[in-house]
């Protein structure tokens, strides 16, 4: 397996050996070919069991930007600590992007609400590390501020992976916490009807 920096490099070489024997390389397996960066990963609290990567392939007043690989030119103006407009592939987006804490963005676009974590690599990797180190016992903590609309589990029950645990209320939106492991619930914390702040304990799973 080779690392990071070996396989951008052959890809690069890969790249300049085609453009030498004439055949045509696209802008897009150019930009692709560079490292990143800066690399992201993001999750829709809507979407839980799916990750975006982000990388930052190009900086500037536009930036050339993947998701998942594909490639977008993104340009976007502020006003204050809120972005008011994205500039997507040179096509404008009204949409309102404002920080809430704990790496945790709100976002609206016509009458949608979404609310999305963003991470970089090197929290990545401590998650992970944290997460390996305490396989054996999850503590479950709100990610953002709200109430409890239903807690769906009590102590002793066992869960699998993906169970529903509890739902938070946060922006007038419904958010199913689920387990994220097989295990027993050991505590559990809140009650129907609870409010919740950023990084309350809520259940225990082991």
């Amino acid at each position: 397996m080779r690392g990071r920096k070996g396989t951008v490099g052959i890809k690069a070489v890969s790249m300049r050996s085609r453009v030498r024997r004439g055949n045509e390389v696209s802008k897009e397996e150019l930009i692709m070919s560079a490292k990143a960066l800066a690399t992201y990963f993001a999750t829709v609290n809507d979407i839980p069991d799916t990750e975006f990567k982000v990388e930052i392939l190009e900086d500037g007043p536009v930036k050339k930007v993947s998701v998942n690989g594909k490639i977008y030119e993104v340009d976007y103006n502020m006003g204050g600590d809120t972005i008011h407009s994205i500039i997507l592939n040179h096509k404008s987006h009204g949409v309102q992007i404002s920080n809430i804490g704990n790496d945790v963005y709100e976002v609206k676009n016509k009458g949608d609400y979404f609310q999305v974590q963003v991470i970089d690599e090197l929290k990545k990797m401590r998650q992970s590390r944290i997460r390996s180190a305490a396989a054996g016992r999850q503590v479950i903590t709100a990610q953002m501020p709200g109430v409890i609309l239903k807690v769906n589990v009590k102590p002793g029950q066992e869960v699998q992976a993906g169970t529903p645990l509890c739902v938070l209320v946060a922006m007038k939106m419904e958010n199913e916490i689920r387990s994220p492991i097989d295990g027993v619930v050991k505590e559990v914390y809140i009650n129907d009807g609870d409010k919740v702040s950023v990084g309350d304990k809520m259940l225990v799973v082991e």
